[in-house]
Parts: structure tokens; sequence; C-alpha cells
């Protein structure tokens, strides 16, 4: 039951950084990944993140960049109502440093060192405003769960005090339309810059 109550009441910036450090985790693999299997460009694998699809219009663009922010997102809101959503929020916060490696890796693959100001222009400011959205959501997660799994393993929920859902769905609705402006201000740069 320590454990638990550890993880339900550690600080805020002692958190952030090893989500962070996560995500670094993540990236390292998908370059490798990326790198090694060479595979050909896969949204399920970069996550829109590369500027690579340039088949789509503005909007499309924008709606599927959008829809894996949603995705990733939704799978954590939920995630968070299980006793054993902390594994998996930890997993999808690799999983979404893998997608920002796999794209600069496939970036640096297609164009060379001129990849460099691309990244820095086109992936870098989403990366890491995603990251943020992401570590934040995923820290809402592992409270959530941790109160979920000390409701399993203690009798009731009296010495966690109580979760407020109304408070966790709001939290993550003001996250969906961050993700939401930052999907179309990225979707506006791209289309400006190489349309």
């Amino acid at each position: 039951m320590k454990q638990i109550s550890y993880i339900n009441n550690q600080k805020k910036s002692t958190l952030m950084p090893v989500l962070f450090f996560l995500a670094a985790v993540g990236i390292a693999v998908g370059a490798l990944y990326q790198t090694m299997k060479a595979p050909e460009p896969s949204f399920w694998i970069h996550q829109y993140f590369a500027p690579i699809y340039s088949e789509t219009d503005l909007f499309g663009y924008m709606y599927r960049s959008f829809g894996t922010a949603v995705f990733f997102l939704l799978a954590a809101f939920l995630s968070g109502f299980s006793a054993v959503g902390q594994p998996f929020g930890v997993l999808l916060m690799i999983s979404r440093g893998f997608g920002i490696g796999a794209s600069g890796a496939l970036m640096y693959t297609i164009h060379g060192g001129k990849a460099v100001a691309g990244m820095l222009v086109f992936v870098l400011p989403k990366a890491v405003l995603s990251l943020l959205i992401c570590g934040l959501g995923i820290r809402e997660v592992l409270r959530a769960s941790s109160y979920t799994l000390s409701g399993w393993l203690s009798e009731g929920f009296r010495e966690y005090g109580k979760m407020d859902i109304r408070l966790y769905c709001v939290k993550f609705l003001v996250l969906i339309i961050i993700s939401l402006i930052i999907s179309a201000g990225d979707a506006i740069i791209n289309f400006m810059l190489t349309g």
C-alpha cells in the first residue's frame, strides 16, 4: 500500500521528468527502429510528426494529426479507470516518443543533412507541445489508476481521499482542445512552408 500512496501523492515536479525520460527512451527506440527496419512511412509509426503526407489537403492533414492525438488521449483517459492502468500509461508515453524518434529518423533518411532545418521547423515544435500534453495526461492517468488500485487493495477509498471524476474528465477535455489547436497550427505551418 505504501507504493500506491507514493505514486498517488508524488509531487508534480518529480513525476514529469520521469515521464519525459520515458519519452526520450521511446524517441531513441523509434529512431533505431526506423533506421534499422526502414519501413515505409506509416502514420501508425510516425503519428503525423513528420511532414511526409503531402497527398492530403490542409484539413485532411489536420484531421489525421488531431485523430492520432485524440486516440492517444482517449486510450490514456480510459486506462485511468483501470486498477492496472499505470503500466499502460507508461507504454503510451514511450509510444508517443517512439513516433517522434521514428519521424526524425525518417526525415533524415529522406533529406540527409538538410533534415536538421526541417526538424527544427516541422517536427520539434509539435513534438515538444505533444509531449507536454501527453505528460499531463499520463500524470492524471497514474493518479487515477493509483486511486482505483488503492480501492481494490484496501478497505475502501477513505485513506486516499476522493477522486473527482468530473475534474478528471474536464482535464482531458482541455487536453483534447489544446491538441486540436496544436494540430491546426502544425497543419498550417506545414502547408504554408511546403505547399
